[in-house]
């Protein structure tokens, strides 16, 4: 299974740099494409999509990370750093099963 990288071009470059496939992308509706695109593939393990762009498009990511098994979705942050307020990880996995962990 391989990696996949949607989000701006220093984003993009690095993970290429490791091998990794991906598109660089500017709006919604070229994030939305690559996303859907890239979930059709059935290569792909894990689909890595930059904050920033995934903001873009909430809904449609937040479908897939709730839905689907695979590929994983995974969002980190691009080279402008994190955003500030967002969910962390482990907030996501308190809400879906219900466990604190500390």
């Amino acid at each position: 299974m391989k990696f996949f990288v949607i989000g701006d071009e220093d984003t993009v470059l690095g993970f290429s740099l490791a091998g990794a496939e991906g598109i660089v992308v500017h709006d919604a509706d070229s994030a939305r494409r690559a996303l859907d695109e890239s979930m059709e593939r059935q290569d792909l393990g894990i689909i890595i999509i930059t904050e920033r762009i995934a903001t873009l498009i909430r809904s449609e990511v937040d479908a897939h990370f709730y839905q689907k098994v695979s590929p994983l979705i995974v969002e980190i942050p691009d080279r402008l750093g994190p955003i500030e307020d967002r969910i962390s990880i482990k907030e996501v996995i308190q809400t879906a099963v219900g466990v604190r962990m500390e």
